[in-house]
């Protein structure tokens, strides 16, 4: 009679740690998203945004997430946290990234993100994704696996685009790309 009873306390805490885990999408970030996100946390303590593109939300710092990918779901984690003197808020865009700071694409398909990409590329917004060939083709900060391990890509040309400043100590982390002509 007691193992009847034990399967079915251990069935009960299986259903409910599924349903707990499909309620919960914070658990389904990986540790890989949870670098990344942490390590655009870091990357944008060295970056200078023009005046007047910081002096739009005087007490906060927009990070914008285009795509429901784990990377969005990490950069989720940075809301509250304090970048430039301003509270960190997140906000998932879909057509218009006017007044974020940041634009994540966490999209595998990259041709859903391109529009959005297309309306900032002279904005004073860095862009930001994990899609292979990303910085080389147009966009600002692109991650990339190397030998299991997270590095990450700048395109200074698109960063200059972008009238975004990188410091040279960022810049000595990163792989320097270049776009094609």
């Amino acid at each position: 009679m007691l193992l009847p009873r034990l399967s079915y306390t251990v069935l009960s805490i299986l259903v409910l740690a599924v349903l707990m885990a499909g309620s919960c999408p914070a658990w389904a970030v990986s540790e890989e998203h949870q670098i990344k996100a942490a390590m655009i946390y870091n990357m944008v303590r060295f970056m200078e945004w023009p005046e007047e593109a910081l002096s739009v939300a005087a007490t906060q710092f927009r990070i914008c997430t285009a795509g429901k990918g784990g990377l969005a779901l990490a950069v989720e984690e940075l809301r509250g946290k304090q970048l430039k003197g301003r509270i960190v808020t997140v906000q998932y865009v879909t057509t218009s990234a006017a007044g974020c700071q940041v634009l994540v694409l966490s999209e595998p398909d990259r041709s859903a993100t391109a529009d959005l990409l297309e309306k900032v590329r002279t904005s004073a917004v860095v862009t930001v994704a994990e899609s292979a060939g990303f910085a080389r083709s147009g966009g600002v900060v692109g991650f990339v696996l190397q030998g299991g391990k997270v590095r990450f890509e700048i395109n200074q040309t698109a960063a200059q685009r972008h009238r975004i400043r990188i410091s040279a100590q960022l810049l000595k982390l990163a792989h320097i790309v270049q776009e094609p002509p």
